[in-house]
């Protein structure tokens, strides 16, 4: 019996649950700044993109946007928001008060745009992304600023 292809099979499925925890773990630790959020929801609206800036790893992505695959959602509360992506398993929350907010115009595969930038503690590390929408970000802008972001 060839060892190679079960030993490639046990480290695959290792790598699946690795993944599968570390979002469940996340997600509890999530889930009382979770609970306030969607007690006092100020706006929820859906999100065309969404980048986080890597910070180094596996293919050296220190310094590049890493866009989020899937749909993607914002969700901001009274003092805290959410930015979620369930198809690529991320949740990113955000206490309003520890994070600065910025616009910037980003480079992005399809197009120039404008984007909020977000940079703040979520899970953690520190986490910057970037998000944009086709309908406009004074509305987002607004709502993160009611929720504590403080503009850089």
């Amino acid at each position: 019996m060839d060892l190679i292809p079960v030993l490639s099979a046990l480290v695959i499925i290792g790598g699946m649950f690795l993944i599968t925890r570390r979002h469940r773990l996340e997600r509890a630790r999530n889930a009382p700044l979770r609970d306030e959020i969607d007690a006092h929801v100020r706006l929820a609206t859906t999100l065309d993109l969404v980048s986080k800036l890597g910070t180094g790893g596996f293919g050296g992505t220190r310094g590049y946007w890493i866009g989020l695959r899937g749909p993607k959602r914002l969700v901001v509360g009274a003092d805290s928001f959410v930015i979620s992506a369930p198809q690529a398993l991320r949740e990113y929350v955000f206490s309003g008060r520890d994070t600065l907010i910025s616009f910037s115009q980003l480079p992005y595969r399809r197009a120039d745009c404008d984007w909020i930038v977000i940079s703040g503690q979520a899970g953690g590390r520190d986490v910057q992304l970037a998000i944009t929408r086709k309908e406009g970000l004074l509305e987002i802008w607004q709502a993160l600023a009611c929720a504590g972001s403080r503009p850089c």
